[in-house]
């Protein structure tokens, strides 16, 4: 898997959650791995940002070091200047998080997302556990996007995914 890929998986777990699910779209987790793509949605979700963040360091730890998943995602409903949103934020090893979003249509779908773009470090800080989980994880765990640890893609450094535009 490429990091696109991993934005593309997150934008497809957020279409079929909305389809599934129905709104409000509950807070979900997305982990994908080698065989399948796991999504654990967290309904009782805390309201502050220290409780959350306590709710995914636990997840992080049970889920993202435990099964060795060297990628993730995040998607959710948010308000954004006034209007309804599905907010899907994304991250893999050595590669720091973005984040997309799309508004709903009239008939309750989503449009298309908007170009995704790095997530302001400070921005939703529950979210780091997950990118220190994945980011602390050894190298070997590379091969899962089809990597040689050793080896970057092309024109990319040593064990980084390669990026697509």
């Amino acid at each position: 898997m490429q990091f696109e890929e991993l934005r593309f998986v997150c934008q497809q777990a957020a279409l079929d959650l909305v389809r599934q699910k129905g709104r409000p779209v509950p807070p979900t987790v997305v982990l994908p791995g080698p065989d399948r793509t796991r999504l654990m949605t967290l309904p009782e979700l805390p309201p502050d940002d220290e409780a959350r963040h306590t709710v995914l360091a636990e997840l992080a730890h049970d889920h993202v070091t435990a099964d060795r998943v060297p990628c993730w995602g995040f998607v959710s409903e948010a308000e954004v200047e006034g209007e309804d949103v599905v907010v899907v934020v994304y991250g893999a090893r050595r590669h720091a998080p973005e984040i997309t979003a799309s508004r709903f249509t009239a008939d309750g779908d989503l449009e298309e997302f908007v170009a995704a773009e790095p997530l302001d470090p400070t921005a939703l800080p529950f979210l780091h556990p997950l990118q220190h989980a994945v980011d602390a994880l050894p190298a070997q765990d590379d091969v899962l996007f089809g990597l040689d640890p050793k080896r970057g893609g092309p024109g990319e450094p040593p064990g980084s995914l390669p990026l697509h535009p």
